[in-house]
């Protein structure tokens, strides 16, 4: 009798599945960490499972293509990821075949602060009720009771790679898992004095807001969120002074370094007497610029 075997299926550690014959994994930088991720370190192990007994006899016929052996499994390919790229990998028995290409995945993330709103970001309009021009940078816009008011209008954006990852994270329905994060950590004051709220005086609040998020687009591997901070309300004077960091998770795991930009702006007599908005951080003042009346 003649025994027939196949190969059965194909699994990845440290990587998860997209489609049928694409599974994704997360670049492991070299070192620390910069942005704390729970998500275990190290290389993927394919892993192929043979029918009909899944034993080492089996094992020992498979002839592997891509990725690199690993000395006493000859059912298991290593494939590092320290670098971004695609590895395909085919396990054969006789004419007994699979293949999968795993996508090792990282982003640059960006933040841009003076030039033109990239085409499919959302405009600043969707988000406030006076925005400035269409374009990135600070600004003086309308307000409802302070005559006018300053807001910093930036976008930032997040540039995938390898080139086609995101194409195959869109056909495959799953680009609703990205999120471009936002923390800030922001003085506040209002007529002289701290104004405290949910957002000021504390370290690296959260601030994502994805109905500013522009996810289809990672289809041309890039990915936008639009924001537009402003000076708080107030009668004779108002400063705000923030630091933001942003970066790109998907599925909830870290897939880039932070990118930090600033906003600080200050008003006084219904007018705008400081606006400015860029990149890198600032020092947040201990105290009112204005004293208190």
């Amino acid at each position: 009798m003649i025994i027939v075997v196949t190969i059965s299926k194909l699994t990845v550690t440290n990587a998860k599945p997209i489609d049928a014959s694409n599974w994704l994994t997360v670049r492991d930088v070299f070192g620390p960490r910069e942005i704390p991720d729970s998500s275990p370190r190290g290389d993927c192990i394919l892993q192929a499972d043979t029918s009909p007994r899944n034993i080492a006899t089996e094992w020992s016929q498979i002839a592997w293509s891509g990725g690199e052996p690993i000395a006493g499994k000859p059912n298991q390919r290593r494939v590092k990821r320290q670098a971004t790229g695609t590895t395909t990998i085919t396990a054969s028995i006789g004419t007994s075949s699979q293949k999968l290409v795993l996508w090792t995945m990282w982003a640059d993330v960006s933040v841009l602060t003076k030039g033109p709103r990239p085409a499919q970001a959302k405009p600043w309009s969707e988000g406030v009720p006076f925005p400035g021009p269409d374009q990135c940078g600070a600004f003086e816009v309308q307000s409802f009771s302070m005559g006018k008011n300053a807001r910093g209008q930036v976008v930032a954006v997040a540039k995938l790679q390898p080139r086609g990852v995101g194409r195959i994270i869109v056909a495959a329905g799953k680009h609703s898992l990205f999120r471009i994060r936002r923390q800030l950590t922001a003085h506040d004051y209002v007529n002289g004095a701290p104004n405290k709220h949910k957002k000021s005086f504390g370290v690296w609040v959260d601030d994502t807001l994805l109905e500013m998020q522009v996810q289809t687009s990672a289809a041309s591997d890039e990915l936008y969120d639009t924001d537009a901070p402003d000076l708080p309300v107030a009668t004779l004077t108002a400063e705000t002074y923030n630091n933001f960091r942003q970066w790109l998770d998907w599925d909830g795991q870290p897939c880039s370094n932070f990118a930090y930009w600033y906003f600080q702006a200050r008003w006084k007599d219904q007018q705008v007497t400081l606006k400015e908005v860029g990149q890198g951080s600032i020092t947040l003042p201990q105290q009112a610029f204005y004293k208190k009346p």
